[in-house]
């Protein structure tokens, strides 16, 4: 694949405070954008920033502005879904230093399905003429970028990921636990996307009943050796492998549970 042209392609950014972003990750800057760091980093923000919709059921719009997003994420400690992840890191990584630009994806459903074009947000980094997956926007995925590289079976922990290449130069990743059968997560190109063309799908996925954004609450984040995860229903607790349940019995326990195991109060709007 060839090498991005990050003069002709890297849009002028609005600038965030990268020095409070990297202290909300619980990494220091490095002065060289390298590899390592770049695996830091992704590994830093799924362990320190969940993924979560709970705006979409507090009837909190959320609105693809950088800054909003950033006070957010940063300032008020909370998480967000693929477009507000994915695009407050792909700015983080920026101005960084790093090469790379958004990409589409369409996501596949329980039965196969692909959802619409912009379904999500994911990022490509570029070193060299290497291309890595970058994604803190998917809730459970992989913990570490994958190289772009059609048919290479990466571990990822005790999960394994591959990239099938389409005729039509779309990249499919999928998902093994086995590493015979795979699961395929979602569909995309490499084709460079600006932040503002994911607005009318940003939107669909806090309103419209199809979405599943709109059908349940769902916080999660990684943790060492692990994943937790609350939904309206249960607490999840995955710790090396072994995998418990809580039931929740009513919206209080929720609350409860959300500040307890992620430090957010819920506050919805009547």
């Amino acid at each position: 694949m060839a090498t991005f042209d990050s003069i002709g392609n890297q849009p002028k950014l609005p600038k965030i405070d990268t020095d409070q972003y990297l202290l909300r990750l619980k990494c220091i800057r490095e002065r060289v954008p390298n590899l390592r760091y770049l695996k830091t980093l992704h590994k830093a923000h799924l362990l320190n920033i969940p993924f979560e919709n709970l705006d979409i059921h507090m009837k909190n719009q959320i609105i693809l502005d950088i800054q909003k997003i950033y006070d957010k994420i940063i300032l008020k400690r909370r998480g967000g879904f693929c477009y507000e992840l994915n695009g407050l890191f792909y700015h983080l990584l920026s101005q960084l230093g790093f090469i790379c630009h958004l990409v589409s994806a369409r996501s596949y459903d329980d039965h196969g399905e692909l959802g619409l074009p912009f379904d999500h947000a994911a990022i490509l980094v570029y070193f060299d003429n290497q291309v890595y997956l970058v994604d803190v926007g998917f809730g459970d995925l992989f913990l570490e970028p994958k190289l772009l590289e059609s048919g290479t079976v990466q571990m990822d922990y005790n999960r394994y990921f591959k990239f099938d290449k389409t005729i039509d130069d779309e990249y499919i990743i999928n998902e093994s636990k086995d590493s015979f059968d795979y699961t395929p997560k979602y569909l995309f190109t490499a084709d460079v996307r600006q932040y503002i063309e994911f607005i009318d799908m940003c939107q669909y996925h806090q309103t419209n009943e199809k979405s599943h954004f709109t059908k349940k609450l769902i916080i999660t984040r990684a943790i060492p050796q692990g994943r937790i995860t609350l939904t309206n229903t249960k607490l999840i607790t995955s710790l090396a492998g072994k995998k418990e349940e809580q039931k929740i019995l009513n919206f209080d326990e929720f609350r409860v549970k959300l500040y307890q195991h992620f430090g957010i109060r819920y506050a919805r709007k009547h």
